[in-house]
Formats: structure tokens, sequence, C-alpha cells
């Protein structure tokens, strides 16, 4: 797959999506005057309904991941979402209405997200990360325009974002070969066999709704009693998003690669914490600040936990569909209990600031998935599996002759100053043969392969074979 073709097409369509989201699912909802703005807020009914909506897709995913599954999917995001949102905008937002809004939500995102699930280790976070990105710059540039340009893209963007996925579908069976493997035809459903379980996946979700309860909890406690002013919502999230971008594509791109993207997991608990406190010393004009660190704590977090399920729908061969709807799920009916909380918050008494209340909440939330949920254990476990996928993609990619002739081995071990029999070794070892098989094939005994090994590692000043590999990708990319 010629990644630089589909890439920016599906980061685009992704990115409509994300742009429309912010103008008509999260509160307070730009398109709207503050006149039309239902008492309930709108964001908190619409992930009431998205939550149902969501159980559907995991009730029915077997179906769903069939082709015209995929296509009913694809035009409740499209069609329905632009209808929605021009019911949204020509009248009032009624319950209807916004249930409309929360099927289109549901069914584009898992869509895309689905899409996303067949992609190589660390780029579902990074082609998540710029499609927010995208979104966010999308959504800035649309709101400079005016409010009349906001409510016709409103409109116009799910049927563009489906069009996108359209095409993108079409590249994809184009770069294929086939179009028997396109992406629509070619999703698992596992047949009635039950998927195995992902060793770590219970406490992914846990700590992944509790994280979007803590974000949703600080907005709707801003929001429903008039902390956070004119700035609020998706004017505090899309900078993030932007910021994140950057850098979630500068570490992937770094020497780690999609490795070193597991370094962030230990900046989001101390993100929450440091907004959060921020939130108890600050006045009302700087609650931008407090508000980015937690917007862009749990941002980072739901992006490394949906790249991990990606890993585990590829290393467990578990249902896309299903596996990133259960994700989904978690995420909705955390932000929904948030804004509950939020709600409640506006009817305490007077001697318990809602703010000081939420911050109470958070702080404890933020220890308990930190300590207890997901610690430092489940991250090292992840990253060894990351570990595990991302040789094994080297693997496959060494064995391949179009990508690395015997001819580019010989090369690389010439340029360490290897002897011939050193090569031959090397040869079988970056494409991931075990020691019992090079000493069976080139007729040497299993100690004198370990030997070879040793010498190669001494010279290359290494320890381990993917180091090896990531030499090996080095010079190639340096050669090339």
């Amino acid at each position: 797959m010629k990644v630089e073709t589909l890439f920016p097409i599906r980061m685009l369509g992704f990115g409509l999506y994300w742009a429309w989201l912010f103008l008509v699912g999260v509160s307070p909802t730009p398109i709207l005057d503050i006149e039309a703005e239902p008492t309930f807020p709108l964001e908190a009914m619409e992930l009431l309904f998205r939550l149902m909506g969501i159980a559907l897709i995991i009730v029915f995913s077997a179906w769903l991941s069939s082709v015209k599954g995929r296509m009913f999917l694809l035009c409740v995001g499209s069609i329905v979402g632009s209808m929605s949102s021009a019911l949204l905008v020509g009248f009032e937002a009624t319950p209807i209405t916004i249930a409309l809004v929360a099927c289109a939500d549901a069914s584009i995102f898992m869509l895309w997200l689905s899409f996303f699930g067949h992609m190589k280790l660390g780029e579902t976070a990074l082609y998540m990360t710029l499609s927010y990105a995208v979104g966010s710059l999308l959504f800035v540039c649309i709101m400079g325009i005016g409010d009349e340009a906001a409510r016709i893209c409103a409109i116009v963007l799910p049927f563009l974002s489906g069009i996108t996925f359209l095409y993108s579908n079409k590249l994809y069976e184009h770069e294929a070969g086939s179009s028997s493997t396109t992406f629509l035809s070619e999703m698992r459903t596992n047949g009635n066999r039950e998927a195995p379980i992902f060793p770590y996946i219970t406490r992914m979700t846990a700590a992944l709704g509790l994280y979007a309860l803590l974000f949703s909890l600080i907005t709707s406690t801003a929001v429903c009693n008039g902390f956070s002013g004119d700035i609020a919502g998706p004017y505090i999230e899309a900078p993030c998003c932007i910021g994140l971008g950057i850098a979630i594509a500068l570490i992937y791109n770094s020497k780690k690669k999609a490795r070193g993207i597991y370094y962030l997991y230990r900046f989001v608990p101390l993100a929450f914490s440091i907004g959060l406190a921020v939130l108890l010393f600050i006045s009302q004009h700087v609650f931008f600040a407090a508000d980015a660190f937690i917007m862009t704590a749990y941002l980072t977090f739901e992006i490394l936990i949906l790249n991990d399920f990606c890993n585990a729908i590829k290393m467990n061969d578990l249902p896309p569909l299903r596996t990133f709807g259960i994700a989904r799920f978690a995420i909705t009916a955390g932000m929904l209990l948030g804004w509950l909380i939020g709600i409640a918050t506006t009817n305490l008494p007077e001697f318990l600031p809602p703010l000081a209340v939420a911050v109470g909440v958070g702080m404890t939330i933020t220890v308990a998935a930190s300590t207890l949920v997901f610690t430092e254990k489940e991250v090292f476990s992840l990253s060894g599996i990351a570990e595990e996928r991302s040789f094994e993609e080297k693997v496959v990619r060494n064995n391949n002759p179009n990508h690395t002739p015997d001819e580019s081995i010989r090369q690389f071990g010439k340029a360490w100053q290897l002897s011939k029999r050193e090569i031959d070794v090397l040869d079988p070892l970056l494409k991931g043969r075990t020691t019992l098989y090079i000493s069976q094939n080139l007729f040497i005994a299993i100690g004198t392969v370990k030997t070879h090994t040793y010498n190669i590692y001494k010279k290359m000043g290494i320890h381990t074979k993917m180091e090896l590999l990531d030499l090996f990708d080095a010079f190639q990319e340096e050669n090339h």
C-alpha cells in the first residue's frame, strides 16, 4: 500500500468528520444562538443517544462488518448527518434532531476508526492525531469566515466525509490490486467462533472510561456554572488537537518511531494533575490554560489507547468494528456520566464551590486510574506487544525480495566489516529465523550460530534483534 497516496485522503476524510463534530456536537454549540440552545445541554443529550447507537453497533457488529452493513453505516453517517445538521440549523434542537446527530456521529466515527484498524504499527495514532488537527484547522477557518458559513459547512461536511471514505476505499482497492481485497469486503467478523481475549483490554477500557469522565466533568462543570465564559468546548479543544498533532508527528518521525509514543502515557496523569491543580487557583480569565492541560491529557490518552486497540486487533485477530465499538462505548459512557455530574453541580449548597468539587472528584479519578487501573505495568506490557508487532512487520518486509534483496544484506554486512560466514548468518537473522533454523540450513552447530550472532551484535554495538532490524532499516534509507 502506498501510504503517501492514501494517507492525505484518509486524513482529510476523518478531519472533515471532526470539524463537523466541533460544529454540531460539542457544547457550547457554535452554530446555535444562545437562545436556541436547549435547556438541557445539547452535548449531554447527544452523548445519551450516541451511547444507544454504539450499543446497537456492537450488538449487530457481525452484520455491520459485511459490505452491506458498511454501506448502511456510510449512508447513516453521511446522509443522516447532513440532514440532521440542516434540521438543527433550521429548526429547534429537538430530541429527535439530536438523536439523528448522534446516530450519524456513531456511524461515521466507527466507520473511519475501523478503516484505521488496518494500518501498521503506530499509524493509527499518527493518522488519528493528524486527522484531529486537520479537523481543528478546518473548524478555526470555518468559524473565522462567519456564522452563516459555519451553518452551511455543518450541513455539507458529513456528506463530504462520506464521499472521501468511498474514494479512500477505491484507492485501497486499486493499490491492493484486486477488487476482492477492498476495505469494505475484507473486514473480519471471526465467523461464529468466540474471539480471543486481549490480556489488557479490560483495564484499557476502564481507564479510557475514567479519563473520559474526568475530561467531560471539568468541561461540563465550567459550562453549566458559567466559569468558562465565551472560551470553552471546541474553542479550547481545537488548539489542543493541533498541538498534539505536531507532537505525535515529531515523535513518529524520530528514531524511536512508533514505539516512542509510549513515553506519552507517563505524561497523561501529570498533565491532568497540573490542570486540576491550576483550576483551584485561577480566575475565569485564564481558565483556558488549565482546561488546555486537561483536554490535551485526555486526547493523548484516547489516541494512545485506540492505537493499542488497533494492536490488539492485529495481534489477536479481533473483529475491528466490535472491538473499537467497545472502546467508543467506554468513551461515551464516561463523558455522559461526566456531564451528568457537571449538571448536578449547579444544585450544590453555597458552601460547596462547584469547581472545587469537580477538581476533588477529578483528582480521585486521576490517582485511581494511574495507580490501580492502568499502571506502569500495563504500559510496559503494551509497549512489549508493540515491539512484537513491529518485529513481525519488519520480518515480513525483510522476507519480501522486492524490499530487501540479498545484495542489500550483503552490502549491509560489509559496511560493518562482517566476515563472509557472519553475513551468511546475518541474512536469516534479518528475516526472523530462529537459531535452530539457521543451524539446520547452514549445516553448522547451534553453538557456532550463537557465536556468529554474538560477534555480529558486538561489531554493531547492539544487543537485540529489534536493534539489528532498526540498523538495517536506517542503512536502507541512507542507501535508497
